[in-house]
C-alpha cells in the first residue's frame, strides 16, 4: 500500500520522466548527435582546449559564467564532450519540466495517458532534428519557452511568498538563457513580457498590491538576472585583450549574420578607403579572415556598418515593410507546398489559436459578449507582439530554421500553457459533453503530430548505413541489368534528385512509384510519350536551372555543416579546379586514347 501511495504521489514524475527516456532513446538510437553550426565546434574546442592545451572559460557567444562553468567540468575529465552533454541536459531538462507541469492539469490517468502520448508525438514531429543537432540558439529559447510555461501555469491563488517561491525556478530557466545565447533570449523577452501581461490580466483584481508585489518581483529578477550576467561577462573580459577579442566576434557576428557582404567591384573606394586588397576581400567571402592579422576588429567593425547602411539604401522603408508583411503572411498561412511556408509549425500554432479561442467560448459564468472581449485581448496581445517581432525578423533577413523555429516554440509554450488553464476552468464548471472538449484537443493534437511526424523523421539527417548503402548500389545494378534486357542502356540514379527534393519537398515513396509509372507508360506507348514532349523547352530550361542550382547550394551547405578546415578547403578547391580545368581544356587529353578523352575531357567526373 505504502508503495502505491507513493507512485500516485510521484505519478507526474515517474510520467514525464518516461516520456523524456523515450524520446531520448528514439533519438539516440536512430541518429547520431551533432553540432548544427561551425559556431558550436568553435566554442566546444574552446572550451576542452583544443587551440591552448588547457581548457578555456573564455569563449564566444556565450556569457563567461555559463563558460566557466562548463569548462570546469573539461577539466575534471577532458574525454567526455562536456559542452553537447550540457546542451542535451537543457534540452530533455526543459522539455521534460513542461511534461511534468502540464500533467498537475489532469486528475484521471486516461487523461494524463492522452496528453503524454500527445506531447510525445508533437515533441518528435516538431523538434526532432533540433534534438538531435544541438545548436546553442536553440538551447536558450527551449529554457525560455519552459520558463514562459511554468510562470503561466502557476496557481494565482498563490499567496505572493508561495507565488514567488513557485517562480524561482523560472527567473533561473531565463537567467541561464541568457546566459547562453544573450541576443536570442533578447529576442523573445517581449514574448515572456507579454507572457507576463497575460497572466496579470488573469485575476480577478488587476491593480491590487499583492498582484504588484508578485509580477514586478519577477520581471524585477529577471533583469536582475541579466544585468549579472552581463557585469560579469564585462569583468572577465576587461582586459583590453579580451575586450579586443570580444569586439573582434561581435563585428563578426554583425557582419555575417545581419548584413551582405558588399561586392569588391561596386564598392571599390570604400574598400580602398578602409585599406582593404580584392585578394583580402575574398578571404572575407570564403570566411577565411582569420588567415590575414589586418582584417581586425575594426576593418570588420567597419564593414559592417557600410554593409548596413548600402542595405538601408537599396529600397526605402515602405516598400521593405510590405514585402515583410507579403513574406510574414505566406510563412503563417501558406501549406507546405509552398518553399516560403514554415509549415507544419505555422499549422499547429494557427490550430493552438483556435483551441484556446474556443476553450475559452465555452467556459461558463460571464456574457458571451465579456468572455469574447476577454479572450480577444489576450490572443491579440501575443499576436501583434509576435507580428512586430516577425517583421523586425524579416526586413532584416534574418529568419533562419533555428530563430524561426524558436519563435514559434516559445509561442506555442504561451499558447499551450492557456489551453491547459482553460481546460482545467472548464472542466470544473461545465457538466454536459462540452466538458470533453480537452479530450477531443488531445486527441486532434494527437493526430496532427501523427500526420507531421512522417515527414519530419524522413528530412531528419543522418549518416547512410553500411546495408542501405550495399542494398542501394545493388538495387541500382539489378535495374541497369534488367534494362539491358529489353534492350535499353544501364540507368542510374541522378543528382538531380537531391535538387528536386529540396525544390518539391516531395520525398513520398506513393509520388516517386507514380512518377516511375508514367515513365513507364511514356516508354510502352509512343502516343503518351509525344505528349509529355509538348511540355515547352522554357519550363524544362527553368527547371533545370532551379534544380541543378539547388545541387550546387546543398553541396556548399554539406561543407558549411563539414567545416572549412584547411583540409576540407584542400579537397574541394583541388576537386573543383581539376573538374572544370578538364572540361575548359579537353586540347589536354588528345595525346590519350579516345576513352580516356571521353570519361575525362568531356564529364566533370572529378567534382562529382
Amino acid at each position: 500500500m505504502a508503495f502505491k501511495a507513493y507512485l500516485k504521489k510521484r505519478e507526474n514524475f515517474i510520467g514525464a520522466l518516461l516520456l523524456i527516456l523515450v524520446v531520448l532513446v528514439f533519438t539516440a538510437v536512430r541518429y547520431d548527435y551533432y553540432f548544427d553550426l561551425n559556431d558550436d565546434v568553435l566554442m566546444k574546442d574552446i572550451l576542452a582546449g583544443v587551440y591552448t592545451g588547457t581548457p578555456e572559460g573564455h569563449n564566444i557567444q556565450m556569457l563567461w559564467l555559463v563558460s566557466a562553468f562548463i569548462s570546469v567540468f573539461y577539466r575534471i575529465i577532458r574525454g567526455l564532450p562536456w559542452y553537447g552533454i550540457f546542451l542535451c541536459v537543457c534540452h530533455y531538462g526543459s522539455l521534460f519540466l513542461v511534461v511534468h507541469r502540464s500533467l498537475s492539469f489532469c486528475r484521471k490517468w486516461t487523461g494524463k495517458l492522452m496528453l503524454l502520448l500527445a506531447e510525445g508525438v508533437l515533441i518528435i514531429a516538431l523538434f526532432l532534428d533540433h534534438l538531435v543537432s544541438a545548436q546553442y540558439t536553440v538551447t536558450c529559447t527551449l529554457l525560455a519557452s519552459a520558463a514562459a510555461f511554468l510562470f503561466l501555469t502557476t496557481d494565482i491563488t498563490l499567496p505572493v511568498k508561495e507565488f514567488l517561491k513557485k517562480n524561482i525556478g523560472t527567473v533561473l530557466l531565463v537567467f541561464l538563457a541568457y546566459l547562453i545565447r544573450s541576443e536570442m533570449l533578447l529576442l523573445v523577452l517581449p514574448l515572456i513580457c507579454a507572457a507576463g501581461v497575460i497572466k496579470w490580466g488573469c485575476e480577478k483584481k488587476i491593480f491590487v498590491k499583492e498582484n504588484f508585489i508578485k509580477y514586478l518581483t519577477v520581471i524585477g529578477a529577471i533583469l536582475l538576472g541579466i544585468l549579472i550576467g552581463q557585469v560579469s561577462h564585462r569583468i572577465a573580459y576587461g582586459s583590453d585583450a579580451w575586450r579586443t577579442f570580444t569586439e573582434y566576434f561581435d563585428n563578426r557576428t554583425e557582419l555575417y549574420d545581419f548584413q551582405v557582404l558588399p561586392d569588391y567591384e561596386e564598392h571599390q573606394a570604400f574598400y580602398e578607403s578602409v585599406g582593404l586588397t580584392e585578394s583580402e576581400r575574398a578571404l572575407l567571402d570564403n570566411y577565411n579572415f582569420g588567415l590575414d592579422e589586418e582584417i581586425d576588429e575594426k576593418l570588420l567593425g567597419d564593414i559592417a556598418e557600410y554593409a548596413a547602411g548600402c542595405r538601408s539604401k537599396e529600397k526605402p522603408f515602405a516598400q521593405r515593410l510590405r514585402n515583410a508583411l507579403g513574406n510574414y503572411v505566406r510563412r503563417t498561412l501558406y501549406g507546405p507546398s509552398h518553399n516560403e511556408s514554415d509549415y507544419p509549425w505555422n499549422l499547429v500554432i494557427l490550430f493552438s489559436y483556435l483551441a484556446v479561442f474556443l476553450t475559452a467560448m465555452s467556459i461558463p459564468g460571464e456574457k458571451p459578449g465579456i468572455r469574447f472581449f476577454r479572450i480577444f485581448w489576450k490572443l491579440g496581445f501575443l499576436g501583434a507582439v509576435r507580428t512586430v517581432l516577425w517583421l523586425w525578423l524579416i526586413m532584416r533577413d534574418r529568419v533562419p530554421v533555428r530563430i524561426s523555429h524558436s519563435m514559434y516554440l516559445m509561442e506555442l509554450s504561451i499558447l499551450a500553457a492557456l489551453l491547459l488553464l482553460q481546460c482545467r476552468e472548464l472542466s470544473e464548471q461545465r457538466q454536459d459533453l462540452i466538458k470533453q472538449l480537452p479530450v477531443l484537443f488531445s486527441v486532434l493534437y494527437l493526430l496532427l503530430g501523427v500526420v507531421i511526424l512522417p515527414s519530419s523523421i524522413a528530412l531528419t539527417d543522418r549518416d547512410v548505413e553500411t546495408k542501405e548503402l550495399s542494398g542501394s548500389i545493388a538495387c541500382d545494378g539489378f535495374v541497369s541489368a534488367l534494362a539491358s534486357l529489353f534492350g535499353c542502356m544501364p540507368v542510374t540514379s541522378y543528382s538531380q534528385n537531391v535538387g528536386l527534393v529540396a525544390m518539391t519537398k516531395v520525398v513520398n515513396r506513393v509520388a516517386i512509384a507514380m512518377g516511375a509509372v508514367v515513365m513507364i507508360l511514356a516508354g510502352l506507348f509512343p502516343l503518351f510519350g509525344a505528349v509529355l514532349s509538348t511540355l515547352p523547352e522554357a519550363v524544362l530550361g527553368g527547371c533545370t536551372i532551379m534544380m541543378f542550382g539547388i545541387i550546387v547550394t546543398s553541396g556548399m551547405q554539406m561543407i558549411g555543416k563539414s567545416g572549412y578546415t584547411q583540409r576540407n578547403i584542400t579537397i574541394v578547391a583541388l576537386s573543383l579546379s581539376i573538374g572544370i580545368g578538364f572540361t575548359q581544356v579537353p586540347d589536354l587529353f588528345k595525346i590519350f586514347p579516345s576513352l580516356v578523352q571521353t570519361v575525362f575531357a568531356e564529364n566533370c567526373v572529378a567534382v562529382v
